[in-house]
């Protein structure tokens, strides 16, 4: 099941807290320090899988999640429900992760 999260258009607040998690083994996991040495790129795409918003400012990372702090205008979008997809870029190496929990994350734009 998809989790959501509803937004007012042009909604500035409450910002966004992520989980992040690195699978270890098979069976486990542990959270993912973001806190230092990445950068973010948030992207919001509709129905049609054409990007709406492509966010890389005002995302922070953290021992185990990412913030992301909306800015004025990120969210005055067409009311409608958008899929998230998130990316960390290990500036050290040049490599993407990308955020993947079980289940797709949707902004729903009210």
């Amino acid at each position: 099941m998809a989790r959501s999260f509803e937004y007012e258009r042009s909604a500035e607040l409450p910002g966004l807290t992520l989980p992040w998690e690195e699978q270890l083994t098979a069976t486990t996991w542990a959270n993912l320090d973001l806190s230092t040495g990445y950068t973010f790129t948030l992207r919001l795409v509709d129905s049609d899988n054409v990007d709406v918003l492509t966010k890389t400012t005002n995302i922070t990372g953290a021992d185990g999640s990412v913030v992301v702090a909306w800015a004025v205008g990120d969210l005055d979008l067409t009311p409608g429900t958008y899929t998230l997809r998130l990316s960390a870029l290990e500036t050290g190496t040049g490599k993407n992760r990308t955020h993947s929990p079980g289940d797709p994350v949707r902004i729903v734009i009210v």
